[in-house]
């Protein structure tokens, strides 16, 4: 843990100090700074950074030894240091990564109900990526090493797209990511799976949102209700979706309204209730939900409905395999 944490404080240094040479946010800086270490060179445009930051940064990089370094203990030191990112850059909530526990369950879900074939997994709100890796490497693991994914990353924030960008990278995963309002049009085929944790909020562009039954009446609509609409349209016949959302969305005066609409656009598989203790407060509860569109192979069957014990525990997952196995196999026989 020492060890790592001095590897920290020394990627952390350098990060700074070509965050000042060039003043720039932290997250580019960030980025900027792996892209230097992977090239094994430092980037220089139009002067900047200068000569004698060049040096200095040059004297850090070696001191690094970053060829030397784990790629475990890379990962790891960028999605602190993204956190940091975030944090430092005032980002919007909605953008920081989704907890790992989070990703473990959704990955225990998808490995239970996706055929083991190639396929193409879309995030359309996809952030860091730090969802979207987790679950595929946990997927990996659990089949043999096997990758069986095409990935696809959406978001419309650039410097999200150039952290995930470095994210893959780190993790060797290959992905496709786009710049765009996920709200628009997309600009990859539709694919099988589609993977995300749902930001939340209004949408502001009220024109576009006059193309979703999900708009609201006046004023702007509930981005992650037109979301979830839009996955609809784009996901394969037969595909699933795995969605971290709101859990007000699920029941109360918006659910009363949203989810009958729901049930009749798709077929219900399972509602996974997250924690108490993952959120600051109750208005911030999220659940898993995961449904299957129309399609020659989907039918509708029993839903799984359960809220997980504290993650704290080790057995809360332990329980929620046992209980998993136990749907599944009432609703395949």
């Amino acid at each position: 843990m020492e060890n790592f944490e001095k590897i920290f404080n020394q990627f952390l240094d350098c990060v700074q100090t070509l965050q000042a040479a060039l003043n720039v946010s932290f997250t580019e800086a960030l980025v900027e700074t792996f892209d230097n270490l992977e090239q094994g060179k430092i980037k220089v445009e139009n002067g900047a950074p200068d000569e004698k930051t060049v040096a200095q940064l040059s004297k850090k990089y070696q001191t690094l030894d970053y060829d030397q370094i784990s790629q475990k203990n890379k990962v790891q030191v960028f999605t602190f240091l993204t956190l940091k990112a975030i944090n430092d850059d005032s980002q919007d909530a909605n953008q920081m990564p989704t907890p790992p526990a989070i990703s473990t369950v959704v990955a225990m879900l998808m490995h239970k109900l996706l055929k083991d074939e190639q396929m193409e997994v879309v995030d359309p709100a996809v952030g860091t990526g730090n969802l979207l890796f987790s679950i595929v490497s946990q997927l990996k693991a659990l089949n043999h090493s096997k990758d069986n994914y095409q990935l696809v990353g959406i978001d419309n924030d650039e410097e999200m797209l150039n952290l995930a960008d470095v994210a893959a990278h780190l993790n060797n995963i290959d992905i496709d990511l786009y710049c765009q309002d996920a709200l628009m049009p997309w600009m990859c085929p539709n694919p099988e799976a589609i993977v995300s944790d749902l930001p939340i909020g209004y949408y502001p562009v009220d024109e576009n949102a006059k193309n979703y039954e999900n708009r609201a009446e006046k004023g702007h609509s509930f981005a992650h209700l037109l979301l979830i609409e839009q996955i609809i349209r784009n996901l394969q016949p037969n595909g699933y979706a795995f969605l971290v959302v709101p859990k007000a969305i699920l029941s109360g005066k918006i659910g009363a309204e949203f989810m009958p609409w729901l049930t009749k656009k798709v077929y219900l598989k399972a509602i996974v209730e997250l924690p108490d203790d993952m959120f600051k407060n109750k208005f911030n509860q999220k659940s898993i939900l995961v449904f299957q569109n129309h399609g020659d192979h989907a039918t509708s069957s029993e839903v799984l409905l359960t809220k997980l014990d504290s993650l704290k525990k080790e057995e809360a997952l332990i329980r929620f395999n046992v209980k998993l196995d136990e749907w599944y196999t009432k609703i395949t026989h």
